[in-house]
């Protein structure tokens, strides 16, 4: 038996697909009705066990009765060890790489250079980027330097009104801008590589 509130996030749910034409995440779901993401996702457990929901990957963690995994999912049969070997032990879910990527406001950035290495970000490596306009202290973001160079650095605002655009590379130094010279054009939300064989 669901609860008025959960009955609640399984309408706004259907709101939000009949409006926008894809699920929303717990975030959206969390403004829709004024509950932190906590609350929200103790919700949707509650109708995946109830069967109300089905489990998935991404950020919704959810997908509706009848929806199948969407086009752009992978599965992910487990985890495997980059360190000490581990027991290879399989599993049944899959990684949304359209909810991880794609979106309205992202877009994809090749990049050149050696700066953010020490962030598994290597020269020629691809990171998708959400286009916005703030950032949150330590971000990765795409900062445009009085407006005409574009780089790819950690994100450090200073109360004293200049800007450290940190890399990730031990052997190279911060650099530091007034933070009327620093324009934020997005925020690093993933990246990939592409690896051929030899």
């Amino acid at each position: 038996m669901l609860t008025a509130k959960q009955k609640l996030v399984l309408e706004k749910i259907q709101q939000f697909i009949n409006q926008y034409g894809r699920q929303p995440t717990l975030s959206e779901i969390g403004s829709l009705l004024g509950i932190g993401e906590s609350g929200v996702h103790k919700h949707i457990r509650k109708l995946i066990s109830s069967g109300f929901l089905l489990e998935s990957e991404g950020k919704a963690a959810y997908r509706p009765v009848g929806q199948p995994e969407r086009e752009g999912t992978i599965p992910l049969l487990g985890v495997i060890a980059a360190g000490q070997p581990i027991e290879a032990i399989p599993d049944q879910q899959s990684v949304d790489l359209v909810t991880s990527f794609c979106g309205p406001e992202n877009y994809a950035l090749k990049v050149s250079g050696d700066s953010m290495i020490e962030a598994g970000i290597l020269d020629g490596d691809f990171v998708v980027i959400r286009k916005q306009e703030t950032a949150a202290n330590g971000d990765i973001i795409v900062a445009l330097i009085s407006h005409v160079e574009a780089t790819l650095k950690y994100y450090y605002p200073r109360v004293t009104g200049v800007v450290e655009l940190r890399p990730a590379n031990s052997q190279m130094e911060s650099m530091f801008y007034p933070a009327d010279e620093v324009e934020i054009q997005g925020i690093m939300v993933g990246s990939f590589r592409h690896n051929t064989l030899h």
